[in-house]
């Protein structure tokens, strides 16, 4: 499902909603474990934290798809809770 998470005038990208399994520690770190993409579930096998901003976190991750690695942008936005992917409408994630 797409979305666009709000209407400010510096969003133009149409993001979809991903499940993520992450951990949280006590000092407020989010490690992705895990991204359901297309009703797939996929390994995240290392990530590092691309951007930061005061609401969002964007993680660079490499997921394991099948025999290899995948690069994928996924951002964590603190307010809301939800994680989101760049729409990807029509394309699989194994085509990239």
């Amino acid at each position: 499902m797409s979305q666009i998470l709000s209407q400010n005038s510096h969003d133009y990208l149409r993001m979809q909603t991903v499940p993520v399994i992450a951990s949280f520690n006590d000092e407020g770190q989010i490690k992705p474990l895990y991204v359901g993409i297309d009703g797939e579930r996929y390994k995240v096998h290392s990530y590092w934290v691309r951007r930061s901003f005061s609401n969002q976190i964007e993680f660079q991750c490499k997921l394991i798809v099948g025999d290899s690695l995948k690069i994928i942008i996924i951002t964590y936005y603190l307010n809301e809770c939800v994680w989101t992917i760049p729409d990807r409408t029509g394309n699989n994630l194994c085509d990239q």
